[in-house]
């Protein structure tokens, strides 16, 4: 899917873009080598970074109490 119309940006490179360690939607932006236009794209550029640092998290460990 298109996140960004202006720069021909996919999600697929967005989450590229996070394996490279951008952090935001301005990072991805510059990962590609463009800045934003119309700026409509940030905020579902913002999700998909989220959802993947999300996914990336370890699972937190249990430990018993004493």
């Amino acid at each position: 899917m298109i996140v960004c119309v202006c720069n021909r940006i996919n999600c697929k490179s967005v989450r590229a873009a996070v394996d490279a360690g951008a952090r935001s939607p301005k990072a991805v932006q510059s990962h590609h080598g463009c800045k934003f236009q119309c700026g409509k794209c940030s905020c579902s550029m913002g999700e998909i970074i989220a959802e993947e640092m999300d996914r990336r998290m370890p699972s937190p460990v249990m430990v018993a109490a004493e």
